[in-house]
């Protein structure tokens, strides 16, 4: 399977970058038609996420999520292939210097991300103008080609951990001024039930727990499509802090709501390019009696 992936990316990185999007896009659009079960995930999130808007909006923002998926994996080639001064060329960074300010005055940072954009050239990016990062990810099934897509999304310096590694390692890190990029948008079986575009969501307190632990600063990280061509920008948003109760676990779940809400403004800027075929809310498909909104 790694053998082949590596094939397929060589292949297509001989294309234009704007081509292989536009080939990325209407295979997406096909694949709405032909995949009835995710279809059906992304117009059951976006009509409990966005109830006042019509079916028709509905079915187009889950047509063209679809189509911006197929568009970011074709893309992947030159992502992951590409200089570092081509893609520095095609992503402006937008509030990184009072990130990294931010970050120096208080020896660490903690960064929260979403499956919003081309996330994997969001993360690269990051890597690229934040030094000493990490990032926790879920690895592949397969070694050989989760050992690939590691050795890609490292090649600019960044490190990535399994989420099956434990955290053992993330309080030292932290301590020596590094700074960890966390995935906070999909359902996490263990999380804090916490209020997410209007419904309750199983959401990891991973950045809440870090935060006041350690006293660190929290940012939002995304990436954003100029149009629809390989072009960005990479915003750096603190999350505004919500005021704390000095009760634990009730304060955890403050932060997190507060994240949710920076990580839902993103989203509502441009709906489509975030990824609803993931059930984020899995728990009002199956605890219906445990939903608050």
């Amino acid at each position: 399977m790694a053998f082949l992936l590596k094939s397929l990316f060589s292949l297509l990185r001989l294309l234009p970058v704007r081509l292989c999007g536009a080939i990325g896009a209407g295979l997406g659009r096909v694949l709405y038609v032909l995949l009835a079960k995710f279809r059906g995930i992304a117009l059951r999130n976006l009509r409990r996420a966005y109830p006042q808007r019509d079916d028709r909006w509905h079915r187009r923002i889950a047509r063209e999520c679809f189509a911006e998926l197929g568009r970011n994996m074709l893309e992947l080639p030159h992502v992951f292939m590409r200089s570092k001064a081509f893609l520095q060329s095609r992503v402006e960074p937008v509030g990184l210097e009072a990130f990294l300010a931010d970050r120096e005055k208080h020896g660490g940072a903690v960064l929260v991300s979403a499956h919003h954009g081309n996330w994997e050239l969001g993360g690269l990016m990051t890597s690229v103008w934040v030094p000493d990062m990490a990032m926790i990810y879920r690895p592949m099934k397969h070694a050989a080609a989760d050992a690939f897509l590691r050795q890609c999304r490292e090649r600019f310096g960044m490190k990535t951990y399994s989420r099956f590694e434990g955290i053992r390692w993330l309080p030292g890190f932290l301590r020596q001024g590094g700074t960890v990029a966390i995935m906070v948008d999909q359902h996490m079986s263990q999380g804090m039930q916490v209020p997410f575009m209007g419904h309750m969501a199983c959401t990891t307190t991973l950045p809440a727990v870090l935060v006041m632990r350690q006293q660190l600063p929290l940012y939002t990280v995304s990436l954003h499509r100029q149009g629809r061509d390989f072009r960005f920008q990479l915003r750096f948003e603190a999350v505004p802090m919500p005021a704390l109760s000095g009760d634990k676990r009730s304060d955890e779940g403050r932060i997190m709501e507060a994240v949710g809400q920076s990580i839902a403004n993103i989203i509502h800027q441009r709906p489509e390019v975030w990824l609803w075929i993931h059930k984020r809310w899995w728990i009002l498909e199956h605890e219906p009696h445990a939903v608050h909104t």
